[in-house]
């Protein structure tokens, strides 16, 4: 085990923003920052784990307008907005960080090369329908990757105390050729470097994941949160040489304050 910052950083960020679960008043702002540590698989399909320091943001403010219901900021998708709402449904997108791979996160990459972080765009739509969430969320990677994904969601909030509360989420999420090709993929230039056969992945079902959080008040301002989880790589993604690991476990630790 190691201490790094990327890929497990996905895995451990998966509840719901505080922005989507109610709308703010107009005018409102909501703002929560902590520290975390994120434990996950060092890559997809990794068998070994990494601890990753990370910063929890939350920010939002909700201006109200046609086409601009809200603006937020937070560590997973990045600065993004709520384009408009409708009853429970809402309707946005974001700019974010896709963090990369690089061939010394395991002697099992030696020859594959890197795969650099990128910026990341995505459009969302999600419900809410007071302690049940539904989303469908693609993503496109920018400049130094390719590929698009696309997540169903689904989700459970329930509060066990006045202090305590409990999340149970999952997701499956489909990928593109691209995107298999990039992560779970073995091309001839790889395949002359590394240990590795050449491997052509097709687009398809790449991955289901679950998890639960409990986030507990400690005072109406702070805040300590515990998420576990596991994901299940299924497909090309589950049958590539890369993958060590089928099921890969991830949890996170944070606390924080809401301002």
């Amino acid at each position: 085990m190691r201490l790094s910052f990327g890929f497990p950083l996905l895995l451990a960020l998966g509840a719901t923003p505080a922005w989507a679960q109610a709308p703010l008043a107009q005018g409102g702002w909501d703002l929560r920052l902590g520290i975390g540590a994120g434990i996950g698989p060092a890559y997809p399909g990794s068998k070994t784990l990494e601890v990753n320091p990370l910063p929890l943001v939350e920010a939002a403010y909700r201006p109200g307008l046609p086409l601009l219901d809200t603006i937020f900021l937070n560590t997973r998708d990045g600065l993004g907005i709520v384009a408009f709402r409708s009853g429970p449904f809402s309707v946005g997108g974001a700019i974010g960080y896709a963090p990369g791979r690089d061939e010394d996160d395991a002697a099992r990459l030696r020859g594959m090369g890197d795969i650099d972080g990128a910026a990341k765009a995505s459009l969302f739509l999600r419900g809410d329908f007071g302690a049940f969430g539904a989303s469908i969320q693609a993503e496109k990677a920018l400049g130094d990757q390719e590929g698009t994904t696309v997540t169903l969601g689904a989700n459970y909030r329930y509060r066990l105390t006045e202090s305590l509360s409990l999340l149970g989420a999952a997701s499956l999420v489909w990928a593109d050729g691209d995107d298999m090709e990039q992560w779970f993929g073995v091309d001839r230039v790889q395949a002359s470097r590394s240990r590795f056969r050449e491997y052509r992945p097709e687009s398809g079902f790449r991955s289901a994941r679950v998890s639960a959080t409990a986030a507990y008040a400690l005072t109406p301002r702070w805040w300590i949160s515990a998420t576990v989880g596991a994901v299940q790589l299924l497909g090309d993604a589950a049958d590539s040489p890369i993958t060590e690991r089928e099921t890969q476990p991830f949890g996170l630790l944070g606390a924080g304050y809401r301002f």
